[in-house]
């Protein structure tokens, strides 16, 4: 019954129920109906007069039967239609983003899959994720590490990348997604990332445009056993023959107690090792080695652990890192009152040293003088520079035994100025005179490390005694080396920490000291008196602090030449000393043409920025300089670029290039306009692969993984449950609404009633012969 009443009627029962009539004519509700006063009228008329008289009932129904078929026949003529509105699934987009660096490489699943091989299954296995999400879904694939592609042939991910860019990867994604419904994105990965840019901003980004970050964690729940290296740090920049630090940061997991060789690399020689026991799991631990370099120049060591038989990764075992030794010249202006044999055994200590220049104005006597290492006659020969230009050519100033009326204010203006704005160093040494009393409220008081104070306010026993031998500042005494001082490259003398301990308890000692204030809040105290105290504090023998761009140093005795004198001829203990401390004095000192990169180590593919500070000969910010970078690959290929002024800087100027290949690249800035004479200035960096990509990757992120989704508003799965992600897919699948318009005048109803209204009329017609 029911299928002849959908025959009949053309269309379900639900669709008559659900559907809304209309007209699809021009025509207005007003017209219609006098179109079907008009049908009805000319009806009556018609039968107003028959041929055969017929009584008024029959007219009646005869009236109500030609009227209906002609309202009918109306009715078809105006089209009526039944439009459907039906709510339809829209066609939507999901992104799918598989993380294809290195860390996926890990073999820690189960049957000893990688990462990567369980990502690939869970995708495009049997009845895989991508084959359910594309019955509703259009899918969009990518792989990403270091930059983000499309994703056409699953053979293509090689899990071999040697970055983690998330942030990049989905910012990627969402741009190449813009103008499409886009539905969801999906993102696979360990959870390890080692980009700069936050990928928790990202999350939120795609989740403000309605389009939720779903994340599938690939990785086992508990860390393999691994040993990594995670970071090595050191002194940056030393000179020949100089000791500098290496900090090796080492992590393990599984390995608690155990001991491992902890090795330091040239090249394919092992210049130190040490044997280490590793700590519980996760906790990092520092080493520190002291390594001379071997020979000048960009030097690149590696900090090595064997990898171990048991271990599952075995790239993060192995660090190279830079270490510049270069050959450079610097200047010392050394000042000395009267001779002395701390001034004689300071230039013995250095005369032989290539790398510092000792350039010494000493005063023999009244309106005499002695100058030593000068370049030309003219060179000091009015004394202690009068002028910026004479003086801001020196990296460091030595102040011997001085008096305060051997300066104009101006000198001691400039001098404050050669520390904070040249960047220069300072060293003030003790004697009988030196520390006056007339420096006090000076520019020299200042920016020392100790405070000044008059004598007056000192107790007796330490007042104008420093040469005195009776007296308690005049008496000898062994140095105490503070915590800092054990740890100062400048008092490091032997490379191995007891040597140097036992090196100092061995040293013969000092006579008299120069009393001072009380330290400075940011100095730094390298060695103290062992006896003798000021206001709580043991009395400074060596300390330093920053001031500016430079760095200021005092030592409160003048005897440090009894470390040559009292010891056998060949000990060089004294000549290290005043190498290093010279070469530490002089390390703040830029050159009128400074290069700054954010780092010295970066990964093959990174983008490198580089900076560059040009400045005059008094050391102000030139910034109508032109200004080129040239950069020399390690493969030896040479790219030269005009770097631009930084307008939020006066006298900086940017570049950035691709570190593309693995090695070292050296950098040149030079510099010409603004400047007496062009400038120059070279630095060189570490590229190398898989710097970042390994540190961490024992175990997934989940932490990370779990985050980022919650920000971006989706939802955090393993593998497992990958099932869930395409349920919560399809029930959060957006809909729109679709309108159908049917034609209802043809339907078999229609012409049914049609032909019931004129055959009847027509039958009861003839009957009463009517025409």
């Amino acid at each position: 019954m029911t299928a002849i009443v959908e025959f009949l009627f053309g269309h379900t029962a639900d669709l008559w129920t659900e559907g809304n009539f209309v007209l699809q004519t021009p025509l207005g509700r007003s017209a219609i109906a006098a179109l079907v006063v008009l049908l009805i009228s000319v009806i009556l008329i018609l039968y107003r007069r028959t041929t055969t008289p017929a009584n008024q009932g029959l007219k009646t129904v005869l009236i109500l039967l030609r009227s209906m078929a002609l309202i009918i026949l109306l009715l078809c003529l105006l089209q009526p239609m039944m439009t459907i509105s039906s709510p339809q699934p829209r066609e939507s987009f999901v992104g799918l983003l598989i993380d294809s660096s290195g860390s996926m490489s890990t073999r820690d699943m189960e049957q000893a899959l990688s990462r990567g091989e369980t990502a690939m299954d869970l995708l495009y296995g049997e009845d895989g994720l991508i084959e359910r999400l594309q019955k509703n879904f259009t899918l969009r694939i990518f792989s990403f590490d270091r930059t983000t592609r499309p994703l056409l042939d699953p053979g293509d991910v090689s899990f071999t990348g040697s970055k983690t860019l998330t942030a990049k990867a989905m910012r990627h994604v969402a741009e190449a997604m813009e103008g499409l419904p886009f539905e969801a994105l999906v993102l696979v990965t360990d959870g390890i990332d080692n980009s700069s840019e936050d990928p928790l901003h990202m999350a939120s980004i795609l989740q403000a445009g309605k389009t939720p970050l779903h994340v599938i964690g690939i990785g086992a729940d508990t860390a393999v056993r691994d040993i990594e290296i995670s970071q090595v740090s050191t002194s940056g920049s030393i000179m020949e023959g100089g000791i500098f630090e290496v900090h090796v940061t080492v992590q393990s997991r599984g390995y608690t107690d155990q001991e491992a060789d902890l090795l330091i690399e040239f090249g394919e020689e092992i210049v130190s090792a040490r044997k280490i026991e590793l700590g519980p799991d996760n906790r990092l631990q520092r080493f520190t080695f002291h390594l001379s370099p071997i020979k000048e120049g960009a030097l690149v060591y590696s900090a090595r652990i064997p990898v171990q038989k048991d271990e599952i990764i075995s790239n993060n075992n192995k660090l190279p890192f830079l270490v510049e030794n270069p050959a450079k010249e610097l200047e010392v202006l050394y000042i000395e009152g009267h001779p002395r044999n701390e001034y004689k055994f300071i230039r013995r200590a250095v005369e032989t040293d290539s790398a510092v220049r000792l350039k010494t104005y000493l005063m023999t006597g009244p309106q005499k003088f002695l100058r030593q290492g000068i370049d030309s006659a003219r060179e000091l020969a009015s004394g202690y520079p009068a002028t910026e230009e004479e003086l801001f050519k020196y990296d460091a100033v030595i102040f011997g035994d001085l008096t305060r009326s051997l300066f104009t204010d101006e000198q001691l203006v400039m001098t404050r100025d050669f520390v904070s704005r040249r960047g220069g160093g300072f060293l003030i040494i003790g004697g009988s005179t030196a520390f006056d009393q007339g420096f006090i409220g000076t520019p020299i008081a200042d920016f020392l490390p100790v405070s000044l104070v008059n004598e007056k306010y000192l107790p007796p026993e330490l007042r104008g005694g420093v040469g005195k031998g009776d007296h308690p500042t005049g008496q000898t005494f062994a140095p105490r080396l503070t915590t800092e001082g054990q740890q100062s490259m400048i008092l490091r003398l032997e490379i191995e920490d007891e040597a140097n301990r036992k090196l100092w308890r061995d040293m013969p000692e000092l006579q008299g000291i120069n009393v001072a204030g009380r330290t400075k809040p940011g100095a730094t105290v390298l060695a103290v008196h062992p006896t003798l105290s000021f206001q709580g504090e043991p009395l400074p023998v060596l300390a330093y602090q920053r001031y500016g761009r430079g760095r200021t140093m005092s030592l409160m005795t003048a005897t440090t030449w009894r470390w040559q004198m009292l010891k056998p001829h060949e000990d060089t203990s004294h000549e290290r000393f005043w190498r290093q401390l010279l070469r530490w004095l002089t390390a703040s000192s830029p050159t009128p043409v400074e290069i700054l990169l954010e780092r010295n180590k970066f990964s093959t593919g990174d983008e490198v920025k580089v900076k560059a500070r040009i400045y005059d000969e008094v050391y102000k910010p030139v910034s109508a300089a032109t200004v080129w970078l040239k950069v020399t690959n390690p493969d030896g290929a040479v790219e030269d670029i005009q770097m631009q002024a930084d307008i939020a800087r006066s006298g900086a100027y940017l570049a950035a290039f691709t570190a593309s290949k693995s090695g070292v690249h050296q950098l040149e800035v030079s510099s010409s306009g603004g400047l007496s004479t062009d400038g120059y200035a070279s630095l060189s960096f570490l590229a190398a692969d898989s710097l970042q990509e390994m540190r961490g990757a024992a175990v997934m992120n989940q932490e990370f993984m779990e985050k980022i989704a919650q920000v971006g508003g989706g939802n955090y799965y393993r593998p497992e449950k990958a099932d869930l992600l395409v349920r919560d897919l399809n029930n959060n699948t957006q809909v729109h609404t679709v309108t159908y318009k049917l034609d209802i005048w043809n339907i078999p109803i229609v012409f049914l009633l049609l032909f019931f209204c004129f055959g009847l009329e027509w039958l009861l017609r003839r009957r009463a012969g009517l025409s």
